[in-house]
């Protein structure tokens, strides 16, 4: 259980390290400039050093730092680790993160805040809840307590269904992989059980449409695949990459290769990957690219994730 958590949060963190290196640039302009990107090399619009990580994340690393200081209530958790965060002043927060911010500092309310940016702008299904909800996987037992939970951390900060809705297909489907399903047959099972535990009404409705989004998403030919910052495109760049590659490192090169919204493609495929394929399966070279504290951090959160996760996989 320790190498598949580990793989999940490695994982991710590399992908988006890999990915941040070509964040905003197209796939033919990726070509001309590496030919095709295979080892952490830092630069980007955000002159990163090699192994620096971006909010993808820092906010992976805040909901388990949140779930592990409180399991049963973890949203006060995380909502403070976000604000620490934030007080660091990086300089890669994402729009509608931001206005959730701006909004929880008028309002005092994490679902309150996100709620009115939506109500404002009508856009809140990008990638930002996605991109960090992997913790959840490995905390709560799918698939009724698993959908509330990602729900109730992905409405910190998006309120539109499909992002909370993805949440919970990600998740759901790596704990079926860790179960031992192969990917195809866990997306299957992970959309039955969204089109059956999704309240009706709204979110029933959103749910069927997404399912009908994903269908096939495996076998889709790759210029399908849109890498942006919508999270159903960002959940299928990563279910094709992680489908159609025979380990963790083709995986994640594939995914970060599509360009666009690079680090966050790459870290959605990079923790799925890391659970299909374990922490063994992520490149020493990659790894090694990550100084004492940052894997001091990511270890912890990886021991304290797999301690709760030996309790719900049995």
């Amino acid at each position: 259980m320790v190498d598949r958590v580990r793989g999940g949060l490695y994982g991710l963190a590399a992908g988006d390290a890999l990915g941040a290196t070509v964040e905003f640039m197209g796939r033919d302009e990726i070509r001309r400039k590496y030919g095709v990107l295979r080892d952490i090399v830092g630069g980007g619009w955000l002159n990163l050093r090699p192994g620096e990580w971006t909010d993808d994340t820092e906010m992976a690393l805040a909901v388990a730092e949140g779930i592990l200081a409180d399991p049963e209530e973890p949203v006060p958790h995380i909502g403070e680790a976000f604000l620490r965060w934030r007080a660091t002043d990086p300089p890669d927060i994402g729009g509608t993160v931001r206005a959730a911010f701006q909004a929880y500092d008028r309002l005092g309310n994490w679902h309150r805040a996100a709620e009115a940016v939506h109500a404002r702008t009508g856009m809140t299904a990008g990638n930002g809840a996605l991109m960090r909800t992997l913790p959840l996987a490995f905390a709560y037992p799918g698939p009724v307590e698993l959908y509330v939970r990602c729900m109730e951390v992905a409405r910190m900060t998006h309120w539109d269904p499909e992002a909370g809705l993805t949440c919970f297909l990600y998740c759901r489907a790596a704990q079926h992989v860790v179960l031992g399903a192969g990917l195809v047959d866990a997306l299957d099972r992970a959309v039955e059980e969204m089109l059956e535990v999704a309240p009706a009404g709204k979110m029933s409705r959103a749910a069927a449409a997404l399912a009908g989004k994903l269908e096939g998403v495996m076998a889709w030919p790759e210029d399908r695949l849109r890498p942006t910052g919508y999270t159903v495109d960002t959940l299928a760049c990563a279910l094709w990459c992680a489908a159609n590659a025979e380990s963790f490192e083709e995986a994640v090169v594939r995914a970060v290769n599509l360009g666009g919204d690079a680090d966050t493609v790459g870290a959605v495929t990079g923790g799925l990957a890391g659970v299909m394929h374990g922490y063994g399966a992520i490149p020493a070279r990659w790894v090694d690219k990550f100084n004492r504290a940052q894997r001091e951090r990511l270890d912890a959160a990886a021991e304290g994730l797999a301690r709760l996760a030996e309790k719900i996989f049995v």
